[in-house]
């Protein structure tokens, strides 16, 4: 036979308590449920478990004995329930977070840091790819969240805004056009560093130089955005990158911006989940941090100061940080 335990919790209840009128008061449970279930775990176990005979109530021998096994396993119970919602919280196995390769660079490290802050000993791995990887990784369940610099292609995942990216075309220091407004026709004879393909960085720079007639432009692939402004920065050519992946670069004068007319239009980096499986609650508390990281590290336009007539607008090459 198996022992029901909301009984077994009930009767150790009532001899806590010294009576049936006193643990129904404690569980907000009617008198006689609450002696019906003493009685049922009595039936089913065959034997008498509560003396009844005196002004109070108090265990028989065989209620002593089970009283003492009661206690363990509600205890044992409770500690399976905290296990549970312990692992619901923290999967044992390690979380794996997803993300196209500009947002893994600049996005992805400050919620880390944030994570390892809270959850010491969690396990987790940031796995950078294309976005066709990534959508493809979400709708099978292997990554539980992933960020994308703009959207995704169309799948079984749900997915929420999570900041708007100001999208900068980058040049070293030294070059003869830096902080400067250019035209098209003065970027004709420029290198253009490209990341890799299926990067929506990369598909925007190429659209871009559509618009600007220089698809005949000179280009170079690289992978990954550290290697373009490393590139960039030594003077191999020019990249489009987000502004937040160079704000420090910006600042301190490791890098430079051209004011290119049109300009790269903003893209909205999103936050993306699997509709394979529920999230869990770690996963829930990870979306909470994207947003707040987004939010905190959303740098500002630089201030271009006003210069005299006829002169071209000069600016500082600079961004802000945040709090």
């Amino acid at each position: 036979m198996r022992l029901n335990l909301n009984q077994l919790a009930i009767f150790a209840k009532v001899i806590e308590c010294g009576g049936f009128s006193a643990a129904a008061q404690v569980l907000f449970l009617s008198q006689s449920s609450v002696s019906k279930q003493v009685q049922n775990l009595e039936t089913s176990l065959r034997t008498v478990l509560v003396d009844r005979s005196g002004p109070k109530i108090r265990p028989t021998p065989a209620g002593r004995v089970l009283l003492a096994q009661t206690k363990e396993m509600l205890a044992l119970a409770d500690h399976a329930v905290g296990a549970v919602q312990a692992a619901a919280r923290w999967p044992i196995e390690r979380l794996v977070v997803g993300s196209t390769t500009a947002v893994g660079d600049y996005l992805l490290p400050a919620v880390m840091r944030e994570l390892r802050r809270r959850e010491p000993d969690g396990l987790f791995t940031v796995v950078v790819n294309s976005p066709e990887c990534l959508a493809g990784a979400l709708e099978q369940g292997r990554v539980g969240v992933g960020v994308a610099d703009g959207p995704l292609p169309p799948g079984r995942y749900e997915s929420e805004q999570l900041a708007s990216d100001d999208m900068v075309l980058i040049c070293a220091p030294d070059h003869p056009l830096a902080g400067q407004e250019v035209t098209p026709a003065e970027l004709s004879s420029e290198s253009f560093l490209l990341l890799e393909p299926g990067s929506q960085t990369r598909r925007q720079l190429l659209e871009l130089l559509h618009a600007w007639d220089l698809v005949g432009a000179r280009t170079l692939d690289l992978w990954g955005t550290e290697s373009v402004r490393e590139a960039v920065r030594i003077g191999l050519g020019v990249s489009l990158v987000p502004r937040r992946s160079v704000r420090f670069e910006l600042l301190h004068g490791v890098l430079a911006e051209l004011h290119a007319r049109p300009g790269p239009a903003p893209r909205t980096v999103t936050a993306n989940w699997t509709l394979a499986r529920p999230l869990s609650t770690y996963e829930e508390l990870l979306l909470s941090l994207l947003h707040e990281v987004a939010d905190t590290s959303t740098p500002t336009t630089p201030h271009r100061p006003a210069v005299a007539a006829g002169e071209r607008d000069r600016v500082t090459s600079a961004g802000t940080v945040s709090a």
